[in-house]
């Protein structure tokens, strides 16, 4: 692939991420719509003719782990472990 081939690649990842940007907030509307419609009702949970949509919390646990390497550096170290990954960025 020339550099005039990669400019036109790299064009159309920048119109195809804008537009999926543009549906990611369309989608967020309309969850938000949604969200907002069973708080009206006062439910957690609806079900129609054909989905059944749920808004409930929940409650998880983690580790805090900056707490744990400023308390107990020892125990960190020996557990903690690193990855490698890639990053891909256009500017």
């Amino acid at each position: 692939m020339d550099n005039l081939q990669m400019d036109e690649k790299l064009a159309q990842l920048r119109r195809q991420r804008h537009a999926m940007e543009e549906l990611k907030q369309e989608s967020e509307a309309i969850e938000a719509e949604i969200k907002a419609e069973l708080e009206a009702r006062g439910v957690e949970q609806v079900e129609t003719a054909h989905y059944k949509v749920s808004w409930k919390a929940y409650t998880s646990t983690r580790l805090d782990t900056k707490a744990l390497k400023a308390e107990r550096p020892e125990i960190y170290q020996r557990y903690v472990s690193s990855s490698v990954t890639k990053r891909f960025s256009v500017t």
